[in-house]
C-alpha cells in the first residue's frame, strides 16, 4: 500500500514549487521546502492525539517528508509536530463547523474526519475520515465551506498538489 518511490513525486513536486516561485513576481504565496524525515517513534504520537490510526501512504510519507509548510498556496501539510498545535485545533474545529452546514461522505468503514493540513489564512482544510479498518486505504478530501476534492489515496492527492502547483505556475506565466 506504500509508495515505494517518494523521491520521484518529491522531484516533480520541487520542479514544479520551483516553476511557481519563478513565475510569482508578486509574492502572491509562500515558497517552502519539504521537512525532513520524521522520527518513526514520532508518527505514533499522531493517533495519541488524534484517537485514530494513521493512515498507511500518510505515514510513509511523512517518514521521508515530515510535513509540507506551503504545498499549495498558503495549505499547509501537517507533520508530526503540527498534530500537538493551535493549527490543528483551530482546523479540527473548522470541520466541526463544515460538517454541521454539509453532510462529508467519509464512505463505509470510515468515521470522523481528521485534518492532516490546512490554510494559514483561509477556511481549506485537508482531512482524511479515520478508518476502522487500516488493509485499505483513507481518502484525503478537501473541503473549503463544502467538499473541493476527493482523492482515492494519500498518494493520489499528493499528485493533485504537484498539478496544482503546476497549474498555478503556468497561470502565473
Amino acid at each position: 500500500m506504500a509508495v515505494s518511490d517518494w523521491s520521484a513525486l518529491f522531484a516533480e513536486m520541487e520542479t514544479a514549487k520551483r516553476r511557481l516561485a519563478v513565475n510569482d513576481r508578486d509574492g502572491l504565496w509562500r515558497h517552502e521546502q519539504r521537512r525532513p524525515p520524521a522520527v518513526p517513534g514520532r508518527i505514533a504520537e499522531i493517533a495519541t492525539v488524534t484517537h485514530c490510526s494513521v493512515d498507511p501512504e500518510y505515514a510513509d510519507f511523512l517518514l521521508h517528508a515530515d510535513g509540507w509548510s506551503a504545498i499549495l498556496q498558503d495549505i499547509d501539510l501537517f507533520g508530526t509536530a503540527d498534530f500537538d498545535t493551535d493549527a490543528y485545533a483551530e482546523a479540527e474545529e473548522l470541520v466541526r463547523v463544515i460538517e454541521d452546514e454539509v453532510e462529508i461522505e467519509r464512505g463505509e468503514g470510515f468515521t470522523r474526519l481528521i485534518p492532516i493540513g490546512a490554510s494559514r489564512t483561509d477556511i481549506d482544510v485537508l482531512v482524511m475520515p479515520c478508518a476502522s479498518d487500516l488493509k485499505r486505504p483513507a481518502p484525503v478530501i478537501w473541503l473549503a465551506g463544502g467538499e473541493i476534492e476527493r482523492c482515492r489515496t494519500f498518494s493520489d492527492f499528493f499528485r493533485g498538489m504537484i498539478a496544482e502547483n503546476n497549474a498555478d505556475a503556468d497561470s502565473l506565466a
